[in-house]
C-alpha cells in the first residue's frame, strides 16, 4: 500500500456521497502536503484564496480544484484526523485539535491596521517540524488573511533572533521577508527582523518584530513596520 491511498480513498468516498461544501477538516488535509514556492508570491497562496470562496458558493467547483491538487498533480501523504463518514465529515469520534491565534499589526503602506485570526478560519494549523522549526500556515477572516510563518530551529538562542521568514498576504497588502534565508532569503539589508519564542505550559508563543519593504504593487516599495504575535498550541 502506498502513502497515498489512504487519502485518496477519502477523496473518492467523499466525492460519492455528492456533498454540497466541504468541510474545513477535507480541505487541511488535503492542502497540507502542497509545497511553497521561493521568491515570489507563492501560488500555494493563489490557490488558498481561490478555493475559500468557492467553498462557500457550492461543491462542484471545489470538487474539481480539489481532486486536481489532491489526485492529479501530487503524491499526497496519509491525511491525519478521523475517518470519513457517509456525510462527508469526520467521523463524530474526531476532534479537532485546539487551533493556533495571532495578532498582525502593519505600520504604514498599503494595508496598514491590525489583523487577527479567525477561529473558523479554512486553514488554520501551526507544525513543529522534526529539525526543530516551526511553520503556521493560515487562511481565513475578513478581510483575508494569507499567512505563512517558518520560525527556524535555533530562534530562541542569542545569535538565532532573525531566524524567521514571514509572507502575508492582508486584505490589500503583501509583505514577505526572510533575512536569515531561511527559504530563498532577501538580499542583506532589504529586511529586519526578530523573534522570540516563549514555550509555555500548552502552548508557544512568537513575537516577531520587523522592518520590510511593502510589495503589495509586486515591487519594493518604501519600507513598513510588521509586528506578528503569534500562539501555536502544543
Amino acid at each position: 500500500m502506498t502513502g497515498r491511498e489512504p487519502l485518496d480513498d477519502a477523496v473518492r468516498a467523499w466525492v460519492r456521497s455528492g456533498p454540497e461544501v466541504a468541510s474545513a477538516e477535507f480541505v487541511e488535509r488535503t492542502l497540507r502536503p502542497i509545497p511553497r514556492m521561493r521568491q515570489r508570491r507563492s501560488w500555494r497562496i493563489a490557490l488558498e484564496r481561490y478555493m475559500q470562496p468557492m467553498l462557500t458558493i457550492g461543491g462542484a467547483a471545489a470538487v474539481v480544484v480539489v481532486l486536481i491538487v489532491g489526485l492529479g498533480i501530487l503524491a499526497l501523504r496519509p491525511g491525519s484526523g478521523g475517518s470519513i463518514t457517509p456525510g462527508g465529515g469526520p467521523s463524530p469520534s474526531a476532534s479537532r485539535p485546539p487551533r493556533p491565534s495571532f495578532t498582525l499589526t502593519v505600520g504604514g503602506g498599503t494595508g496598514a491596521g491590525t489583523y487577527t485570526s479567525d477561529p473558523t478560519a479554512n486553514l488554520s494549523m501551526c507544525t513543529h517540524l522534526a529539525d526543530g522549526s516551526w511553520r503556521l500556515l493560515y487562511v481565513g477572516g475578513t478581510p483575508s488573511v494569507n499567512l505563512d510563518m517558518l520560525v527556524g530551529a535555533g530562534a530562541d538562542q542569542p545569535a538565532g533572533a532573525s531566524r524567521v521568514a514571514v509572507e502575508v498576504d492582508y486584505g490589500p497588502g503583501y509583505v514577505r521577508f526572510d533575512p536569515a534565508d531561511l527559504r530563498g532569503g532577501d538580499v542583506a539589508g532589504r529586511s529586519s527582523a526578530s523573534v522570540t519564542v516563549d514555550a509555555g505550559a500548552g502552548a508557544t508563543t512568537f513575537t516577531i518584530v520587523a522592518a520590510t519593504p511593502d510589495t503589495s504593487t509586486g515591487t519594493d516599495g518604501a519600507r513598513i513596520a510588521v509586528d506578528l504575535a503569534v500562539t501555536c498550541p502544543t
